[in-house]
């Protein structure tokens, strides 16, 4: 077997060469951000391709996305993880769509593409709602908006004030250590993502790799346990575990995360679902002092010898 290997932003495909040396499978880096990326896939005898899309930039992603569909959907070219899985990752307008459309429990979310059906909404909107950028980790590109008229000011830098050519663009996040400034790369324009705030205990992360199940608590900093450090090391509910056997079995996902609030009313709604996970700590799991490792570094990178398995199951 050869695989083929798709460069990443900031070398993040190097996990994946690394276990490409480990188990000894033979490998090509296929350069797919350069120019020639079409002329090196049709000359590829690779029998599938590992890839790892960006999380940062909207336009990186949407540039993998389109390249992806070509090499999976014209050429009929395996990828790993899958672009039905690839597709939806990072990308919350279509997670929601994928969670509304699968009858799994999720998030309250509305999605406005015109400036006056926004304004609209705020009128009867219940306060505070949940500002999303649709790409971003961890909890950098969120908002917790708690009045009208901060809402409208976002509506017009996202929207522009007269004329949508305008329009400044926004996000919540900053650069910058010392002196944090608006992270212009970053703005979103014309269109809003609002999801209603959900008062949560703890979120839950279950995760999928092969044919083993894990879980632990992401406890709260703040409003947030997205991008949290804090982890509480108990016995993941049932519940989830099937939830996510079941997404799995139902879409074919290889190994996939979800992001599960739990709230202080007992209910479960998924926050995120995931086909690349990070991880910031070592342990995916710790029940009795038993650990189950996913790292042999503490990198948030890419799972190594179970992708590389279910790969060769698939090619």
């Amino acid at each position: 077997m050869k695989l083929g290997i798709f460069t990443a932003f900031r070398n993040e495909h190097r996990s994946y060469v690394e276990s490409c040396k480990e188990l000894g499978i033979d490998y090509e880096i296929i350069d797919i951000i350069g120019d020639n990326w079409l002329d090196e896939i049709l000359a590829s005898d690779c029998e599938g391709f590992l890839c790892r899309t960006p999380s940062k930039f909207q336009e990186r992603k949407d540039m993998f996305n389109e390249k992806l569909y070509v090499i999976n959907k014209m050429l009929n070219k395996p990828i790993y993880p899958s672009y039905d899985e690839l597709y939806i990752h990072e990308n919350k307008k279509m997670m929601y769509y994928f969670l509304k459309l699968n009858g799994l429990p999720h998030v309250k979310t509305n999605i406005f593409y015109r400036k006056q059906d926004y304004y609209d909404f705020l009128e009867k909107a219940e306060f505070p709602i949940v500002f999303k950028t649709s790409i971003g980790s961890t909890s950098k590109g969120v908002e917790i908006i708690k009045t009208k008229s901060r809402a409208k000011k976002i509506g017009r830098k996202v929207f522009g004030i007269l004329n949508n050519k305008l329009a400044k663009g926004y996000t919540p996040q900053t650069t910058g250590k010392i002196i944090p400034i608006r992270a212009r790369g970053l703005l979103q324009r014309h269109f809003i993502l609002l999801q209603k705030f959900v008062d949560i205990k703890w979120e839950w992360r279950v995760v999928k790799i092969g044919e083993s199940y894990f879980g632990h608590q992401k406890l709260l900093e703040g409003y947030f346990a997205s991008g949290a450090a804090k982890k509480g090391w108990v016995k993941p509910p049932e519940e989830l575990l099937f939830l996510l056997k079941r997404i799995a079995d139902e879409n074919n996902f290889y190994s996939v995360s979800l992001d599960v609030f739990e709230t202080k009313t007992g209910k479960f709604v998924i926050n995120e679902i995931q086909s690349i996970i990070g991880q910031a700590t070592k342990h995916l799991m710790i029940i009795d002092n038993n650990q189950a490792d996913l790292f042999s570094k503490l990198e948030n990178l890419f799972l190594k010898k179970d992708h590389l398995i279910n790969i060769a199951a698939i090619c």
